[in-house]
């Protein structure tokens, strides 16, 4: 439930807008924590007793826009700047889905330990999980525990709200939106349009030409590397506990992946989750990987519907991570004794 290495010195000062919308979210997120830090009136205290007065905050902020605009930075210096005054619980949202128990009981436990709760990358690729965050959201509201969140779609988008109008879909549509500030964090990926840390390399073209630069990559390092087809690394998501897996690999100093090619979301879903952990842990590996098509072509949202497109809307983050792990080249089949 703490911050990600990559994000544990996140402040507001660090964060640079690019966009009119990025300085708006700042400065909502800024407002958000000074109206949490600040201590209410003995007045406002006693209309809050007899249920008067003043219209009550917002339950939460959901910072909402596409890969690469800063969401997680402000949702973790928001976090950073509530501690230690307030405890916060700061937790991706696969953890929130993996739980086993009720998510009532879940969010119970939250509300417990801290007096906020952060919760980074709401997805959208599963009904039944957009149920289980519509059943914490409630209790969190019910206990007085806000709700910080980033995402990629409006609550409004969220597949559950395609599939009927009952209780789960009306919350998830119209409470939503009512209860909490909905900003949206719109600009370019930062991590295409500047030079980042891209430590790792990629390269894209022909096989035998990139498979011959990627082996001139690993001779030339030193340190424990492993070599592994895109075959390898579906078999060992298979075969490996995730967490397991993850743990072995930052134990490595370079990764190299021949081939990658997504032929479905499966394929999506294994490299996706094996490259967002790396990504944010603070001894992963550097990471090299080769394929006849660019990245940003591997699983296009916009040649995909329903399911599939938005599991390839996620991808994308995936996607725009792996442009700040790896500098991303074309290797002509003429470039191959140079490579």
């Amino acid at each position: 439930m703490t911050l990600p290495e990559r994000f544990r010195d996140a402040t507001f000062e660090s964060y640079e807008p690019q966009t009119p919308s990025q300085a708006e979210a700042l400065r909502v997120a800024r407002a958000f924590v000074a109206e949490l830090r600040r201590t209410p009136s003995w007045a406002e205290r006693l209309r809050a007793l007899l249920g008067v007065g003043d219209e009550r905050l917002p339950q939460g902020l959901y910072l909402v826009g596409p890969a690469g605009t800063g969401k997680t930075h402000l949702l973790a210096a928001t976090c950073n700047a509530l501690m230690p005054e307030r405890a916060c619980a700061f937790l991706h949202s696969s953890t929130l889905f993996r739980q086993t128990e009720p998510p009532d009981a879940f969010a119970h436990r939250l509300a417990d330990q801290y007096a906020v709760c952060c919760l980074d990358e709401v997805e959208i690729d599963d009904p039944a999980n957009e149920m289980r965050l519509a059943g914490v959201m409630k209790t969190l509201a019910a206990r007085d525990v806000p709700l910080l969140a980033t995402s990629n779609v409006a609550p409004e988008e969220y597949l559950a709200t395609q599939l009927g109008d009952g209780r789960v879909q009306r919350f998830l549509r119209t409470e939503v939106r009512d209860a909490y500030r909905v900003v949206g964090v719109r600009g370019d990926d930062y991590r295409r349009a500047r030079a980042v840390e891209q430590s790792g390399r990629g390269w894209v073209g022909p096989p035998d030409a990139t498979q011959r630069a990627m082996r001139q990559a690993r001779a030339d390092a030193t340190g424990a590397a492993r070599w592994w087809t895109f075959a390898d690394l579906r078999r060992a998501t298979t075969d490996t506990a995730h967490t397991d897996l993850i743990e072995d690999l930052v134990g490595l100093d370079h990764l190299f992946i021949e081939g990658v090619a997504i032929a479905d979301t499966d394929d999506a879903f294994r490299l996706l989750r094996v490259v967002d952990a790396l990504y944010l842990h603070e001894d992963a590996p550097r990471l090299y990987f080769t394929a006849a098509r660019p990245p940003d072509d591997w699983f296009d949202p916009d040649r995909h519907a329903g399911l599939a497109r938005a599991v390839a809307e996620k991808f994308d983050r995936t996607v725009s991570r792996l442009h700040a792990l790896c500098q991303i080249r074309p290797v002509e089949q003429k470039e191959a004794g140079q490579a």
